[in-house]
């Protein structure tokens, strides 16, 4: 029971993290690399879909495809909703391209966590 609060505050915390970042103006980071934003949305949403998965299930091991699904939802529904907030946010913009980067970084999460519980038989 312990282990579930901790996954549940840990999400919490994360999506918290991620929604204050979004609410700041942007401080114009210096770009390594083009594309460097799209990279950062892609890993920051497949955390917060790894985490979900993590507290919707018992054992990460044990994975339900119902798991998959709300986590799939959860995650996309929250990267939208950041976005259109990001829209009302001076000096932050609405950008249909970090909605495809996070979905990305979703997808990528939940097919590779699915593909290892498929490797060790752990699918239910």
């Amino acid at each position: 029971m312990r282990r579930k609060i901790f996954l549940w505050a840990l999400l919490i915390v994360y999506s918290i993290v991620i929604f204050i970042f979004s609410s700041r103006p942007e401080v114009g980071i210096e770009q390594l690399f083009y594309g460097q934003d799209k990279v950062i949305h892609f890993f920051t949403y497949a955390i917060h879909a790894f985490l979900c998965l993590a507290a919707l299930s018992d054992k990460i091991l044990l994975l339900k495809f119902i798991h998959y699904r709300l986590s799939l939802i959860f995650s996309i529904s929250y990267s939208i909703f950041n976005e259109i907030y990001q829209y009302f946010v001076p000096e932050r913009e609405f950008s249909i391209g970090d909605i495809i980067a996070n979905i990305l970084g979703i997808i990528t999460c939940l097919i590779l966590v699915y593909r290892i519980n498929v490797k060790k038989g752990a699918w239910h």
